[in-house]
């Protein structure tokens, strides 16, 4: 199977200190949105997705 780059790249950046940061980011925002019609938010990072 073929090596990706962008997985490689991953595991050098989502650090426990960018997840840490993530999840503070979340505890602010769920409660707002949670009334919201809409249901959407703008990616504020665009990055891994932090997906560990």
């Amino acid at each position: 199977m073929k090596n990706n780059v962008f997985d490689q790249m991953a595991k050098r950046y989502d650090t426990e200190e960018r997840m840490e940061l993530a999840k503070v980011i979340v505890k602010e925002v769920r409660p707002e949105s949670r009334n919201s019609k809409s249901k959407s938010l703008i990616d504020y990072g665009s990055g891994t997705g932090l997906n560990r």
